[in-house]
Protein backbone atom coordinates (compact mmCIF):
# COMPACT_ATOMS: atom_id res chain seq x y z
CA UNK A 1 0.00 0.00 0.00
CA UNK A 2 1.27 3.78 -1.29
CA UNK A 3 -0.23 6.54 -0.20
CA UNK A 4 0.13 9.99 -2.30
CA UNK A 5 -0.85 13.02 -1.39
CA UNK A 6 -2.42 15.51 -4.24
CA UNK A 7 -1.26 19.15 -2.23
CA UNK A 8 -2.48 22.32 -4.14
CA UNK A 9 -1.08 25.27 -2.63
CA UNK A 10 -0.77 28.97 -2.71
CA UNK A 11 0.82 31.65 -0.81
CA UNK A 12 1.72 29.01 2.35
CA UNK A 13 5.60 30.03 2.68
CA UNK A 14 4.86 30.42 7.01
CA UNK A 15 3.57 27.06 6.85
CA UNK A 16 4.29 24.90 4.12
CA UNK A 17 7.86 23.75 5.36
CA UNK A 18 6.35 22.14 8.11
CA UNK A 19 3.16 20.25 7.15
CA UNK A 20 5.42 19.10 4.20
CA UNK A 21 8.08 17.63 6.56
CA UNK A 22 5.13 16.12 8.26
CA UNK A 23 3.53 14.68 5.64
CA UNK A 24 6.29 12.63 4.81
CA UNK A 25 6.70 10.70 7.31
CA UNK A 26 3.81 8.81 6.24
CA UNK A 27 3.35 9.90 3.03
CA UNK A 28 5.00 7.82 -0.27
CA UNK A 29 4.82 10.73 -2.54
CA UNK A 30 3.68 14.36 -2.59
CA UNK A 31 3.38 16.10 -5.46
CA UNK A 32 3.07 19.65 -4.93
CA UNK A 33 0.68 21.84 -7.18
CA UNK A 34 1.82 25.98 -6.79
CA UNK A 35 -1.20 27.73 -7.86
CA UNK A 36 0.56 31.28 -8.17
CA UNK A 37 1.80 32.02 -5.05
CA UNK A 38 4.16 35.50 -4.79
CA UNK A 39 5.56 34.27 -1.80
CA UNK A 40 8.38 31.86 -0.68
CA UNK A 41 5.78 28.84 -0.82
CA UNK A 42 7.76 27.43 -4.08
CA UNK A 43 11.35 28.07 -3.51
CA UNK A 44 10.62 26.65 -0.07
CA UNK A 45 8.67 23.09 -2.04
CA UNK A 46 12.08 22.84 -4.03
CA UNK A 47 14.54 23.15 -0.87
CA UNK A 48 12.39 20.35 0.44
CA UNK A 49 12.21 18.08 -2.93
CA UNK A 50 16.33 18.20 -2.39
CA UNK A 51 16.25 16.42 0.52
CA UNK A 52 12.78 14.66 1.06
CA UNK A 53 11.88 12.45 -1.79
CA UNK A 54 8.46 11.84 -1.10
CA UNK A 55 8.15 15.66 -2.31
CA UNK A 56 7.59 15.51 -6.16
CA UNK A 57 7.27 18.99 -7.68
CA UNK A 58 4.27 19.07 -10.32
CA UNK A 59 4.72 22.36 -11.77
CA UNK A 60 3.16 26.44 -10.44
CA UNK A 61 0.92 27.84 -12.71
CA UNK A 62 -1.68 30.50 -11.47
CA UNK A 63 -5.20 30.05 -12.63
CA UNK A 64 -8.75 30.49 -10.91
CA UNK A 65 -8.70 27.74 -8.52
CA UNK A 66 -10.90 25.00 -8.61
CA UNK A 67 -11.00 21.64 -6.41
CA UNK A 68 -10.66 19.98 -9.51
CA UNK A 69 -6.95 20.93 -10.05
CA UNK A 70 -6.03 17.82 -7.90
CA UNK A 71 -7.44 15.76 -10.73
CA UNK A 72 -4.86 16.76 -12.95
CA UNK A 73 -2.03 15.52 -9.84
CA UNK A 74 -4.29 12.09 -9.64
CA UNK A 75 -4.31 11.74 -13.76
CA UNK A 76 -0.66 12.55 -13.80
CA UNK A 77 0.74 10.14 -11.00
CA UNK A 78 -1.89 7.59 -11.44
CA UNK A 79 0.23 4.31 -10.28
CA UNK A 80 -1.28 1.04 -8.75
CA UNK A 81 -4.69 -0.23 -7.89
CA UNK A 82 -5.04 -0.46 -4.15
CA UNK A 83 -2.60 2.66 -3.48
CA UNK A 84 -4.43 5.41 -0.95
CA UNK A 85 -5.08 9.17 -2.82
CA UNK A 86 -5.16 11.76 0.14
CA UNK A 87 -5.75 15.65 -0.06
CA UNK A 88 -3.45 17.34 1.36
CA UNK A 89 -3.70 21.08 2.55
CA UNK A 90 -0.59 22.84 3.58
CA UNK A 91 -2.77 23.71 6.71
CA UNK A 92 -4.04 20.36 7.86
CA UNK A 93 -1.58 17.88 10.43
CA UNK A 94 -3.00 14.68 11.22
CA UNK A 95 -3.62 13.36 14.83
CA UNK A 96 -4.39 10.25 13.56
CA UNK A 97 -1.09 8.51 11.76
CA UNK A 98 -2.79 7.32 7.97
CA UNK A 99 -0.62 4.91 7.19
CA UNK A 100 -2.02 2.95 10.49
CA UNK A 101 -5.76 4.53 10.03
CA UNK A 102 -5.49 2.87 5.90
CA UNK A 103 -3.87 0.02 6.80
CA UNK A 104 -6.76 -1.48 9.12
CA UNK A 105 -9.44 -0.65 6.55
CA UNK A 106 -11.12 -3.31 5.09
CA UNK A 107 -10.41 -3.73 1.15
CA UNK A 108 -14.41 -3.41 0.23
CA UNK A 109 -14.24 0.04 1.66
CA UNK A 110 -12.45 2.68 -0.72
CA UNK A 111 -13.47 6.68 0.77
CA UNK A 112 -12.33 7.57 3.83
CA UNK A 113 -13.85 11.05 5.60
CA UNK A 114 -12.13 13.55 7.63
CA UNK A 115 -13.01 15.15 11.29
CA UNK A 116 -11.40 18.21 11.01
CA UNK A 117 -10.21 20.41 14.39
CA UNK A 118 -10.36 24.07 13.06
CA UNK A 119 -8.27 26.03 15.05
CA UNK A 120 -9.24 30.19 14.98
CA UNK A 121 -7.61 32.72 16.03
CA UNK A 122 -9.08 34.31 19.61
CA UNK A 123 -9.61 37.30 21.41
CA UNK A 124 -6.89 36.01 23.74
CA UNK A 125 -4.26 34.86 20.58
CA UNK A 126 -4.84 38.69 19.65
CA UNK A 127 -3.80 39.86 23.39
CA UNK A 128 -1.00 37.63 23.16
CA UNK A 129 0.41 38.39 19.97
CA UNK A 130 0.30 42.45 21.19
CA UNK A 131 2.04 41.60 23.94
CA UNK A 132 4.66 39.10 21.96
CA UNK A 133 4.66 39.15 18.34
CA UNK A 134 7.32 36.73 18.13
CA UNK A 135 5.07 33.98 19.45
CA UNK A 136 3.23 33.69 16.65
CA UNK A 137 6.45 34.52 14.09
CA UNK A 138 6.82 31.82 10.97
CA UNK A 139 9.44 29.74 12.31
CA UNK A 140 7.42 28.86 15.71
CA UNK A 141 5.71 25.00 15.34
CA UNK A 142 2.22 25.76 14.05
CA UNK A 143 1.06 23.44 16.67
CA UNK A 144 2.80 25.88 19.67
CA UNK A 145 0.56 28.88 18.59
CA UNK A 146 -2.95 28.02 19.11
CA UNK A 147 -5.08 26.54 22.03
CA UNK A 148 -9.23 26.84 21.02
CA UNK A 149 -10.55 25.18 17.96
CA UNK A 150 -14.00 23.40 17.26
CA UNK A 151 -14.68 20.10 15.26
CA UNK A 152 -16.93 21.32 13.25
CA UNK A 153 -16.53 20.04 9.24
CA UNK A 154 -16.05 16.74 7.66
CA UNK A 155 -15.56 15.69 3.86
CA UNK A 156 -13.56 13.20 1.90
CA UNK A 157 -10.28 13.04 2.46
CA UNK A 158 -9.10 9.87 1.03
CA UNK A 159 -9.68 7.60 -1.45
CA UNK A 160 -8.39 3.60 -2.89
CA UNK A 161 -7.63 4.00 -6.19
CA UNK A 162 -8.90 0.65 -8.39
CA UNK A 163 -9.58 0.33 -11.95
CA UNK A 164 -12.95 1.66 -11.61
CA UNK A 165 -12.17 4.80 -10.27
CA UNK A 166 -12.82 7.56 -12.98
CA UNK A 167 -11.97 11.25 -11.86
CA UNK A 168 -12.71 13.41 -15.06
CA UNK A 169 -12.16 17.07 -16.12
CA UNK A 170 -13.69 19.16 -14.35
CA UNK A 171 -15.01 16.97 -11.38
CA UNK A 172 -14.25 18.20 -7.86
CA UNK A 173 -13.71 14.44 -6.90
CA UNK A 174 -13.20 10.93 -8.46
CA UNK A 175 -16.00 8.85 -8.89
CA UNK A 176 -16.54 4.94 -8.57
CA UNK A 177 -14.86 4.73 -5.55
CA UNK A 178 -16.10 2.00 -2.79
CA UNK A 179 -18.13 2.83 0.22
CA UNK A 180 -16.90 5.34 2.63
CA UNK A 181 -15.49 3.60 5.62
CA UNK A 182 -17.62 4.72 8.96
CA UNK A 183 -14.91 5.93 10.86
CA UNK A 184 -13.23 9.27 10.18
CA UNK A 185 -9.64 10.28 10.52
CA UNK A 186 -9.11 13.10 12.67
CA UNK A 187 -6.79 16.33 11.39
CA UNK A 188 -5.70 19.93 12.43
CA UNK A 189 -6.91 22.80 10.19
CA UNK A 190 -4.55 26.06 10.97
CA UNK A 191 -6.15 28.34 8.20
CA UNK A 192 -5.63 31.19 10.37
CA UNK A 193 -1.92 31.18 11.63
CA UNK A 194 -1.11 35.19 12.58
CA UNK A 195 -2.08 38.63 12.16
CA UNK A 196 0.30 38.86 8.75
CA UNK A 197 -1.07 35.82 7.42
CA UNK A 198 -4.36 36.56 8.04
CA UNK A 199 -4.30 39.67 5.84
CA UNK A 200 -2.66 38.45 3.02
CA UNK A 201 -5.11 35.60 3.11
CA UNK A 202 -7.60 38.16 2.87
CA UNK A 203 -6.11 39.94 0.37
CA UNK A 204 -5.53 37.27 -2.06
CA UNK A 205 -8.27 35.71 -1.78
CA UNK A 206 -10.76 38.50 -2.94
CA UNK A 207 -10.78 38.21 -6.36
CA UNK A 208 -11.91 34.14 -5.66
CA UNK A 209 -14.23 34.54 -2.42
CA UNK A 210 -17.56 34.49 -4.72
CA UNK A 211 -16.44 31.73 -6.72
CA UNK A 212 -14.85 29.15 -3.85
CA UNK A 213 -14.55 30.88 -0.47
CA UNK A 214 -18.10 31.82 -0.29
CA UNK A 215 -18.19 31.08 3.58
CA UNK A 216 -16.41 34.34 3.79
CA UNK A 217 -18.96 36.09 2.75
CA UNK A 218 -21.59 35.78 5.15
CA UNK A 219 -23.01 38.40 7.95
CA UNK A 220 -22.74 35.95 10.76
CA UNK A 221 -19.21 34.88 10.88
CA UNK A 222 -19.60 33.07 14.35
CA UNK A 223 -22.53 31.27 13.23
CA UNK A 224 -20.65 30.26 10.06
CA UNK A 225 -18.05 28.07 12.52
CA UNK A 226 -19.90 27.13 15.11
CA UNK A 227 -23.38 25.77 12.81
CA UNK A 228 -21.89 24.63 8.96
CA UNK A 229 -24.38 22.79 8.53
CA UNK A 230 -26.62 25.50 8.73
CA UNK A 231 -24.92 28.17 6.83
CA UNK A 232 -27.33 29.63 3.87
CA UNK A 233 -24.64 30.31 1.05
CA UNK A 234 -27.57 32.06 -0.68
CA UNK A 235 -26.91 34.90 1.69
CA UNK A 236 -23.47 35.53 0.78
CA UNK A 237 -22.54 38.81 -0.68
CA UNK A 238 -19.59 41.06 -1.50
CA UNK A 239 -20.63 43.66 1.07
CA UNK A 240 -19.48 40.89 3.94
CA UNK A 241 -16.06 40.58 2.82
CA UNK A 242 -13.87 40.92 5.24
CA UNK A 243 -10.87 43.82 4.92
CA UNK A 244 -8.95 43.42 7.94
CA UNK A 245 -7.49 40.23 9.88
CA UNK A 246 -9.06 41.52 13.16
CA UNK A 247 -12.82 40.56 11.54
CA UNK A 248 -11.44 36.65 11.71
CA UNK A 249 -10.48 36.84 15.38
CA UNK A 250 -13.12 34.48 17.32
CA UNK A 251 -14.10 34.98 21.19
CA UNK A 252 -12.38 32.10 22.46
CA UNK A 253 -15.11 31.06 25.18
CA UNK A 254 -16.94 29.91 22.25
CA UNK A 255 -14.55 26.95 21.17
CA UNK A 256 -12.83 24.34 22.82
CA UNK A 257 -9.48 24.51 24.27
CA UNK A 258 -6.65 22.03 23.37
CA UNK A 259 -5.93 19.53 26.43
CA UNK A 260 -4.54 17.03 23.91
CA UNK A 261 -7.64 14.95 23.76
CA UNK A 262 -9.79 15.40 20.65
CA UNK A 263 -13.35 13.94 20.88
CA UNK A 264 -14.94 13.68 17.58
CA UNK A 265 -18.04 15.54 17.59
CA UNK A 266 -20.38 13.79 15.73
CA UNK A 267 -23.43 15.23 15.86
CA UNK A 268 -21.98 18.70 14.46
CA UNK A 269 -20.54 16.78 11.70
CA UNK A 270 -21.84 16.11 8.08
CA UNK A 271 -22.95 12.43 8.36
CA UNK A 272 -20.65 10.07 6.39
CA UNK A 273 -23.00 8.34 3.41
CA UNK A 274 -23.76 4.97 3.92
CA UNK A 275 -24.61 2.01 2.50
CA UNK A 276 -22.52 1.05 -1.08
CA UNK A 277 -21.69 2.97 -3.91
CA UNK A 278 -24.08 3.82 -6.67
CA UNK A 279 -21.86 1.02 -9.15
CA UNK A 280 -21.58 -1.31 -6.24
CA UNK A 281 -25.53 -1.32 -5.98
CA UNK A 282 -26.15 -1.26 -9.68
CA UNK A 283 -24.04 -4.02 -10.27
CA UNK A 284 -25.61 -6.09 -7.25
CA UNK A 285 -28.85 -5.43 -8.94
CA UNK A 286 -27.91 -6.99 -11.97
CA UNK A 287 -26.60 -9.92 -10.37
CA UNK A 288 -30.03 -10.36 -8.68
CA UNK A 289 -31.59 -10.24 -12.22
CA UNK A 290 -28.93 -12.59 -13.42
CA UNK A 291 -29.85 -15.15 -10.53
CA UNK A 292 -33.82 -14.62 -11.12
CA UNK A 293 -33.42 -15.47 -15.14
CA UNK A 294 -31.50 -18.48 -13.92
CA UNK A 295 -33.64 -20.20 -11.66
CA UNK A 296 -36.77 -19.20 -13.59
CA UNK A 297 -34.96 -21.36 -16.84
CA UNK A 298 -33.61 -23.96 -14.72
CA UNK A 299 -37.67 -24.69 -13.16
Amino acid sequence: MRIHGMSLVKNEADVIRQSLVAAAEWADAIYVYDNGSDDDTWTIAQELAMTYPQVVLYKQEARPFGESMRGELFTRYRADPGDWWVTLDADEFYIDDPRTFLGAIPERFGEVWSASFEYYFTDRDVARYEHEPAAYADDVPVGDKFRYYVNNWSEPRFFRDTKRVRWDEGDAWPEGLGAAYHERIRLKHYQYRSPPQMQRRIDSRRGALERSFRHELLPDWEHVILNPREVDFAAADMAYAPTTWRERVVDASLLTEDRGSYVVDEAALPPIPRGWPAWVTSLRAGARRVKHLVARRSG
